[in-house]
């Protein structure tokens, strides 16, 4: 015996050996294709998570442009509008809202208009600190819960405020950043659940005037959860990221089932609507399908395998005597074992008898129950327990099918099943019957009663709902409908494919829906490979050009989403398409317009810098051929009044002083031409601009102007700008100068400064005096070049000030403009950008 164990051992160490040298080689392999499949599963997993929140943007445009169609907009209106979107597949959408933008001065008057258009119950809340609300005046809820009170003031949520406007500046549909719902804010789950608000510009159709705002709220985890159920699969962890702020906050999970490792990661991103997400995904290498099948471990575990096989071969051999004892004695225990399994199937069977939701009845050859289950007998009720079976149907009042028609017996052959449906004593039953031979006695039978009135009712139930989905098919009128079968054959057809398409309806179903696409596309074989894919990533875009029934080709765009069953199985897929030809073209004549546009830029900046050149060319002539002869005409004219000051006499003097005084307002004006020329080609800083300490220091410089008058200044709130604060210096000069110099006839001058809140990300400044003022009609005056209100007799001046100060204010992207009356002052209003507390810190630290 210990040769052959010896023998035994040297076969096992040899195989073992050899077997997990080449496991240790595959596994090298194996986790290269790990990673080429994570890239497919991470890919996969982007696109789903794209073309899910495309397909939220278009529904919301879809609602959008429902109302923008609409003649009035009411309550009765906004249901009609975004029924649709209840019946859609829009996991996690939780309610849409229709916003309108409301000042605070006109909160009553825009409730009581919304009341009288049908929202009888609104109540307008404003969030307090903001000049402008936007309140939520009509809202349906798309989930399980009640839809949140309209009167919302959106403002109070700025992530969805901000996203509000942006869609208003960009007029493109807009995602927010992440926020909790107040539906949501009370949740006792940790983290509280994520939302994020899509919104869309909704505009008066015919004008293109703005109307409001439609928003659709989404909870993130429901959404995330439902879009990658099955792209995600394999994967271990898969994460959804956005920025809130400058912050990257995971909004959305989805974790495998049970402890493994995660030595695989990817991150990519994905846009929704104008914002970027991130999607993370992490997956054990060992678990992704394809990537390489434990080719490494079933080689090693073969080998070993083979190895004990061999060694057991082996030593079965040498012992072959021993061991067939040893089997004669585990046939017999195992039959010992039998038996009493045996006797164990039977008490289990009479269990799961006695506790099956189905009733079973054993009938014996004279019609009586020989054997009745527990559910069986309450269904029948004790009288009909007890009975022939022939009394059953008065017993139990028994019907047809209709509930109307009573109950006819059926008389079956031996060996034959049927299946019949009836009402009995009010309830739907499903009786499965099989006649049987005892023994050659008089034919029994085995009846399974199963009570089906809550699935007669769900059926019904969901009959109603296909049709009213056909309604609502039937009713998007932009977009071709359709579903297929899990081989691609047509089995439903809207009203719109029949338009977009030309096909009929009954000439559709049942065909391969190949049938739309180009003879082209289909000897390329791309109908089939959009299905696969389909299948594998669960939906994928079709965008090219497809054939109607006529031969005549369009553009089309669509998606086609795989229909999954609970175990995974696909159920079939569903085709929305809609006809872009305009759309197309319209692209090729924007591409071809912004050929010439940026060779018509190339040939303006060309012309610009010749214009710039012969600018600098003028300034210097301006500097030094004009100057010149002005200081000489000066000069002489002075000499000429201090040695011929006898000669001149009074009336040659006051000449004199008028040649002199001419001279120096010359030179005057061609110093602030000069400053408004250079202006323009002056670089523009962008820093952070502190209003207040200007106006102080402006302030100081204007004492001498003032002179011994008592002006009182009063100086508002100034928020920091951002801009050139050489330039802002100059344009608070020249006004606070104009300021003082155009209410020194006043016998109590008041100068003013502050700003108004402003909701675009722009500050109003101005500045206000109670001076001489003027008159508007001629306003369009103030801001050009040597263009004055007031004679010079009156007020010194060269009309250069405010014609720089325009242009700085342009320069910075903002607006100026006055308003004034004569001998009632003037105020002068300008824009210039803010910035927010947060990136004062920032731009100081920079400079």
């Amino acid at each position: 015996m210990v040769g052959v164990r010896l023998q035994v051992l040297g076969v096992v160490l040899l195989g073992l050996l050899v077997s997990g040298g080449a496991g240790l080689l595959m596994h090298r392999v194996e986790r290269d294709g790990a990673g080429q499949a994570l890239d497919r599963r991470t890919a996969a997993a982007q696109d789903a998570v794209a073309s899910a929140t495309q397909r939220y943007v278009d529904a919301l445009q879809l609602a959008a442009g429902g109302l923008e169609a609409l003649s009035a907009l009411d309550a009765a209106a906004f249901g009609t509008a975004t029924q649709p979107l209840g019946q859609l597949w829009l996991p996690g959408a939780t309610g849409v809202d229709y916003v309108v933008a409301v000042p605070d001065a006109g909160i009553a008057a825009a409730q009581a208009s919304w009341r009288d258009r049908g929202a009888t119950d609104l109540t307008l809340t404003a969030a307090p600190g903001n000049p402008v609300h936007y309140f939520a005046v009509l809202s349906r809820g798309l989930d399980t819960n009640a839809a949140l009170p309209a009167g919302r003031d959106l403002m109070g949520v700025p992530q969805a405020g901000a996203a509000i406007e942006r869609a208003e500046r960009t007029g493109l549909p807009a995602a927010s950043e992440p926020f909790v719902a107040l539906r949501d804010a009370d949740s006792s789950a940790e983290p509280q659940p994520q939302s994020v608000a899509l919104v869309q510009r909704v505009v008066e159709r015919r004008t293109g005037a703005l109307r409001g705002y439609l928003q659709l709220t989404v909870r993130v985890q429901d959404f995330f959860g439902d879009t990658l159920r099955q792209p995600a699969r394999e994967l271990l962890e898969v994460g959804l990221a956005a920025y809130a702020g400058t912050e990257l906050r995971t909004i959305a999970t989805i974790s495998g089932r049970g402890e493994r490792r995660t030595d695989l990661h990817r991150t990519v991103e994905v846009q929704v609507a104008d914002r970027q997400w991130q999607l993370r995904v992490a997956a054990d290498s060992g678990a992704l399908a394809g990537a390489g099948g434990h080719l490494d471990d079933g080689m090693f575990f073969g080998g070993a395998a083979l190895t004990l096989v061999t060694a057991l071969l082996v030593y079965t051999l040498a012992t072959s005597r021993r061991r067939a004892e040893e089997r004669v004695e585990e046939a017999t225990a195992e039959l010992r074992v039998a038996g009493a399994t045996a006797k164990s199937q039977a008490t289990l069977l009479s269990g799961v008898m006695d506790t099956i939701a189905d009733g079973v009845a054993v009938i014996a050859g004279d019609g009586r129950a020989a054997w009745l289950n527990p559910t069986a007998r309450a269904i029948l009720g004790p009288d009909a327990s007890q009975a022939p079976t022939s009394a059953w149907p008065e017993l139990l009042d028994m019907r047809e099918a209709d509930g109307v028609t009573p109950y006819k017996s059926r008389n079956g052959v031996a060996g034959t099943e049927s299946l019949v449906e009836c009402v009995m004593a009010g309830r739907r039953i499903e009786i499965r019957l099989r006649t049987l031979l005892q023994d050659g006695e008089a034919p029994g039978a085995v009846a399974v009663m199963r009570d089906i009135t809550d699935r007669h009712a769900a059926e019904e139930h969901l009959r109603s709902s296909e049709e009213l989905l056909q309604l609502l098919l039937d009713g998007a009128r932009d977009y071709a409908i359709y579903m297929l079968d899990p081989a691609g054959r047509i089995v439903s057809w809207s009203v719109n494919a029949e338009r977009l398409n030309g096909y009929r309806s009954d000439e559709t179903i049942g065909e391969d829906y190949a049938l739309m696409f180009t003879p082209e596309d289909r000897e390329r074989g791309l109908p089939a490979r959009v299905l696969e894919q389909a299948r594998e990533l669960g939906r994928t875009e079709i965008d090219g050009p497809q054939v109607r029934k006529d031969g005549s080709r369009f553009w089309v765009h669509g998606l086609l989403s795989a229909v999954h069953e609970q175990d995974g199985s696909v159920r079939g897929f569903v085709n929305v398409s809609q006809d872009v030809t305009a759309r197309k073209q319209a692209d090729q004549i924007i591409a071809r317009l912004n050929a010439d546009l940026e060779r018509r830029v190339a040939e303006r900046t060309a012309d610009l810098r010749r214009a710039n050149a012969e600018l600098e060319s003028f300034s210097y002539s301006v500097s030094h051929d004009l100057r010149a002869p002005l200081r000489a005409v000066d000069g002489f004219a002075r000499v000429l009044a201090r040695d011929h000051e006898a000669d001149l006499g009074e009336e040659g003097l006051r000449h004199v002083g008028r040649i002199r005084a001419g001279a120096q307002q010359m030179g005057e004006l061609i110093d602030g031409l000069l400053a408004f020329s250079r202006l323009q080609r002056q670089e523009l800083l962008s820093h952070r601009v502190p209003v207040a300490e200007l106006v102080a220091e402006v302030w100081d410089q204007l004492a001498a102007e003032r002179g011994d008058r008592a002006v009182e200044l009063v100086v508002g709130e100034l928020p920091d700008a951002l801009g050139d604060p050489r330039l802002v210096r100059q344009v608070l000069a020249n006004l606070l100068g104009n300021a003082v110099k155009y209410s020194r006839d006043v016998a109590a001058p008041r100068v003013e400064i502050g700003h108004k809140v402003t909701t675009g990300g722009e500050a109003t400044y101005f500045v206000r005096d109670n001076g001489a003022g003027f008159d508007m009609r001629y306003a369009e005056k103030l801001f050009k070049v040597f263009q004055r209100l007031h004679r010079a007799e009156e007020f010194e001046g060269n009309g250069i000030g405010l014609a720089l100060a325009h242009r700085i204010v342009d320069r910075h992207g903002g607006q100026i403009w006055a308003d004034a009356a004569p001998g009632e002052g003037a105020t002068f209003y300008f824009t210039l950008p803010v910035i927010a507390p947060a990136a004062i810190s920032a731009l100081e630290a920079v400079s």
